[in-house]
């Protein structure tokens, strides 16, 4: 039986079309039909009209292509950093014992909002993109429910709007409430920016699986059941949060039947970056295991196993191999 399942990688390499049309010919060669590339603020502002050129190669080599707001305002998943913010401290969030400015923006501030949607906008309706994947949104790393996020003014006025009081400066029941209504709602508007810009364009969004109450992206259900949501994503990077593997096939499980309850398709993710040596096959051999559990879509952080870069793994070429031998068995 031929079990068809969209495979690929993230990319984020040369900015200069021609070596980036030669990744994506390698990544035909290793069986993928599909590309995300990863954006950054600095390859919208500094890169564009390669970025545009670029997605154009992808797309003549026949690669489906997902863009990704990589790192976008300290809000999205991802290691670049933001340029918004830089321009903009203003508007980051702050925590509520020590008021202190997160490198993330405040989701709740109309000038980021604003900024963030006309970004979608533009290069949605510019480009040949066939999805936007939504990386990993979160509020600030703040580790603990102690020292939340957001307190802003903004954040203050809509909060003693909705629960006619003001907010408590500790973690409560109606904080909580609060901070995931926001940001579902911040959700719901970005997948709907992708839609006005582009009908056909797919929506996948990836929540981070791990319980970590304070990213205020708890609710899978809710979020899968978005009306513009195409996909649901998770990536169970189980070496990140120094858990077992089996949490990672767990995780996989419930993202799966997550996506099925609300009608949408399913992708996961594979760890290729910060690998200690040793744990190559492991993790390439969650490859044939999620296809067999019918993950519509399955792709891994990222390209070349992030070979040359800080976070690379201990033994990207590897790591590389294994998991690309995987991907050519499939089909």
């Amino acid at each position: 039986m031929v079990i068809v399942v969209e495979l690929g990688f993230a990319w984020h390499h040369s900015k200069q079309p021609k070596h980036a049309r030669a990744d994506f010919e390698d990544m035909l060669s290793n069986n993928c039909n599909s590309v995300l590339i990863a954006l950054s603020e600095y390859d919208m502002e500094y890169w564009y009209p390669n970025m545009l050129a670029i997605i154009d190669e992808a797309k003549d080599t026949g690669l489906r292509v997902w863009l990704n707001f990589w790192a976008y305002g300290g809000v999205f998943g991802g290691e670049p950093p933001s340029i918004f913010l830089h321009r903009n401290s203003d508007l980051r969030q702050i925590t509520a014992s020590s008021g202190e400015k997160m490198p993330a923006a405040c989701i709740n501030q109309p000038e980021f909002r604003k900024w963030f949607f006309d970004q979608i906008d533009k290069i949605v309706r510019d480009s040949k993109v066939d999805g936007v994947f939504i990386d990993e949104p979160h509020y600030a790393w703040t580790f603990s429910t102690e020292e939340f996020t957001c307190v802003c003014d903004v954040c203050q006025a809509k909060y003693a709007e909705a629960f006619d009081g003001p907010m408590p400066m500790v973690y409560s029941e109606t904080v909580q409430r609060f901070r995931e209504d926001n940001m579902h709602q911040f959700l719901v508007e970005t997948c709907q920016r992708v839609k006005n810009a582009n009908a056909k364009a797919d929506v996948c969004v990836c929540i981070i699986p791990a319980d970590f109450e304070f990213l205020g992206t708890p609710n899978w259900d809710r979020i899968a059941s978005i009306k513009e949501v195409d996909m649901f994503s998770t990536d169970p990077y189980y070496h990140v949060f120094g858990l077992e593997r089996e949490w990672a096939i767990e995780s996989a499980r419930k993202t799966i039947e997550t996506a099925k309850k609300h009608g949408k398709k399913s992708q996961l993710w594979l760890q290729l970056f910060r690998l200690s040596a040793g744990d190559e096959e492991d993790v390439a051999s969650l490859v044939p295991e999620y296809v067999e559990m019918r993950v519509d879509s399955l792709f891994g952080w990222c390209y070349l196993a992030n070979k040359g870069t800080t976070i690379s793994s201990d033994n990207p070429d590897l790591l590389w191999g294994l998991v690309t031998e995987e991907y050519r068995r499939i089909g």
